[in-house]
């Protein structure tokens, strides 16, 4: 039975998330937000004015966008006003799974996103919405009775740690109809001093300076019979048509990574925190992802992967717990079913999908946020 979590049961990642975050409009490369989105599509029939089979059965959506998230709970503390906002119908919550022996508690915040195309002819329209959750997962002791609070722990127990390569997890759903359960950790300072316990997850987690953003893993498909002219490359060209920009940027479709890398040279953080999540099989377990039968026949996805950073400009963010910018970069793997005859045969291919954005926390109490920022959909 779920019941209300305080900013202080939260791990220090989570309560640094509360608020809403937007994208800055200082933080821009020749007029376009530090984001990307990198979105194959399958094609079977000829694009206008076009040779058929051009692009071997796809083409792209690439484009640069604007966001709003908001992660719904109490502030965490040491902010200026520490409100829970009233419109938030999830508030931040523990959940405890019970074992037989000992308690796993699952303590979760919950989000909502909402982006929107910030090029190409539909600039300004919504182009994603999701809501999801994320968790932080220890280990307690087992109540003697079925309710919690109170607790009176039951005798001659052993509690085991939580693995710590997976003390989070974050749960997606998107509209489309797809699931997602994607597990992970955040970075600690000193793994010897870890524990299962929020003492131990919400310590030994900020760092001093700038993080290092890799270049994205793209793994983009070069089978025989797609992409074999370099003019007819969808992801190494600037493509332009009837229906405006396909792949409007090549070397942010190249390295997704890149607007990233851009922004940390632009806020220069004094400190900063990190955190991964993914699908794939770790040491004692693996995460999943469902989809709906349409999905699951035309464009089904089946791996994911993400990492977060979040960035200070206070060398003293510990004890402020201002922390202005949120970085992420996620990759979901898709396998879609390609013809390049006209659709008489099908081959199977997998594709990546890769986003990342920069965002920075909007000022006041989380209502104050809401309302700055509040948008209908379009």
């Amino acid at each position: 039975m779920p019941y209300p979590a305080t900013s202080e049961d939260l791990a220090e990642f989570q309560q640094r998330l509360i608020g809403t975050w937007r994208n800055d409009e200082q933080l821009l490369e020749e007029g376009k937000p530090l984001s990307y989105n990198v979105m194959p599509l399958p094609q079977v029939d000829p694009q206008p004015g076009r040779p058929a089979g051009e692009y071997g059965g796809f083409i792209l959506k690439n484009f640069s966008f604007t966001e709003t998230i908001r992660f719904n709970g109490t502030s965490a503390k040491g902010d200026p006003v520490d409100q829970q906002d009233p419109q938030a119908l999830a508030v931040a919550a523990a959940a405890p799974n019970r074992g037989g022996t000992y308690t796993q508690e699952a303590r979760a915040i919950f989000y909502e996103q909402q982006v929107r195309f910030a090029e190409g002819p539909q600039a300004g329209k919504i182009v994603h919405i999701e809501n999801g959750a994320w968790l932080h997962l220890g280990s307690v002791e087992q109540t003697l009775g079925p309710y919690n609070p109170p607790a009176i722990p039951a005798p001659n127990t052993q509690v085991l740690k939580q693995p710590p390569n997976m003390t989070i997890a974050k749960q997606i759903a998107v509209p489309h109809g797809n699931s997602v359960l994607a597990l992970g950790n955040v970075d600690l300072n000193d793994l010897d001093k870890f524990d299962s316990s929020d003492e131990g997850l919400a310590a030994n987690t900020i760092f001093s300076g700038a993080p290092v953003i890799p270049d994205a893993f793209v793994p983009y498909p070069e089978p025989a019979n797609i992409s074999t002219a370099p003019q007819f490359d969808p992801y190494s060209n600037v493509l332009t048509g009837p229906e405006g920009f396909e792949n409007p940027n090549v070397p942010r479709t190249l390295n997704p990574n890149y607007p990233l890398q851009v922004a940390v040279g632009l806020i220069k953080p004094a400190v900063h925190m990190h955190w991964r999540v993914t699908t794939e099989p770790l040491f004692g377990g693996a995460g999943v992802v469902t989809n709906i039968p349409f999905e699951q026949r035309k464009s089904r996805v089946t791996e994911y992967w993400a990492d977060y950073w979040l960035l200070s400009t206070d060398p003293n963010a510990k004890e402020s717990g201002q922390f202005e910018y949120l970085l992420y970069t996620q990759t979901i793997l898709m396998r879609m079913d390609i013809s390049t005859d006209g659709g008489k045969t099908y081959q199977t291919y997998v594709f990546p999908h890769i986003t990342s954005n920069t965002v920075k926390k909007v000022p006041g109490t989380p209502t104050e946020a809401r309302k700055a920022t509040e948008t209908p959909l379009e």
